[in-house]
């Protein structure tokens, strides 16, 4: 049986809450070990290990076809081992992930933008999926960049 794609009925926790246990299941089928978080007070919605034993911090953000997921200052690790991993839900099509390490947002990628001014909380990482960025966003879908970090 294929996989519902529907998504409208969701409210925003279990939008959240689907794309965090989507996200899990790729990387633990791409042969990482996963590990849960006992809170999620840092930003942190679990653990990843690769082959090589790197452990990578993994923040998700679901989203849909029209919103940019974003990680407040404040959350974001300014490290090499800080992922973002934005689960897309667009109603009718599977998931998409797309990952980005901390480091990418220093390798001038226009789908990636930090936002000085920000928000009511403040400043913000974003990833954007204005149609301007669809190619240059193809680089950080999952099956393709978790083979950079597979170790």
């Amino acid at each position: 049986m294929p996989l519902r794609t529907s998504y409208a009925h969701l409210n925003t926790i279990q939008k959240g809450s689907f794309a965090e246990a989507y996200a899990k299941m790729a990387f633990t089928l791409e042969g990482f070990e996963v590990y849960s978080t006992e809170y999620d007070d840092r930003g942190v919605d679990f653990v990843i290990r690769n082959r090589s034993g790197k452990y990578y911090s993994v923040q998700v953000k679901a989203t849909d076809r029209s919103a940019n997921p974003f990680i407040y200052k404040s959350k974001f690790s300014a490290t090499d081992d800080f992922l973002m991993c934005a689960v897309r839900l667009i109603e009718g099509e599977e998931p998409i992930i797309y990952l980005a390490l901390c480091s990418d947002w220093d390798q001038n990628h226009g789908c990636l933008q930090f936002n000085q001014s920000g928000g009511n909380a403040g400043p913000y990482y974003e990833m954007r999926f204005a149609a301007k960025y669809e190619r240059e966003l193809s680089s950080f879908v999952f099956d393709q960049y978790a083979d950079c970090i597979r170790g």
